[in-house]
């Protein structure tokens, strides 16, 4: 992975660490050979959650379209079911994110707005009241 993309990939991983950090005490970032990219804790409970990071809209489109498969240098793009407990969707260019439960889709596109205007800390609270 080139450095300025693997630089990318950190910076939504730290950006969504700082967010979770609001809602637990204890929130690690994983090394890259992990399945996961943080992990956390909420209400005596682990969570495993995968991040993906865009700096900015792909040319010629008007959402956001996030790859929810492992790069594109693995073998197997997928996750196995219960691997990963929740995904995080980084926009650089508003320096926010949209929590998600995983959709068994390959890809999630988002709108400009809704990115935009998310508030993670509800939008993270509302997945782990309903989540199991």
């Amino acid at each position: 992975m080139p450095r300025a993309t693997e630089r990318i990939g950190r910076a939504g991983e730290y950006l969504a660490a700082s967010f979770l950090s609001r809602i637990s005490d204890t929130v690690m970032v994983v090394p890259h050979s992990s399945e996961a990219d943080i992990i956390f804790e909420h209400e005596n409970k682990l969570y495993k959650v995968q991040v993906k990071t865009k700096s900015k809209i792909d040319k010629h489109r008007i959402n956001w379209r996030f790859d929810m498969r492992r790069g594109s240098h693995s073998k197997v793009r997928g996750y196995d079911d219960g691997v990963i407990d929740i995904f995080a969707f980084v926009s650089l260019k508003y320096m926010n994110i949209i929590f998600s439960l995983p959709t068994g889709q390959n890809q999630l596109t988002i709108a400009d707005e809704h990115i935009k205007n998310n508030d993670p800390i509800k939008n993270i609270l509302d997945i782990l009241d309903n989540i199991h």
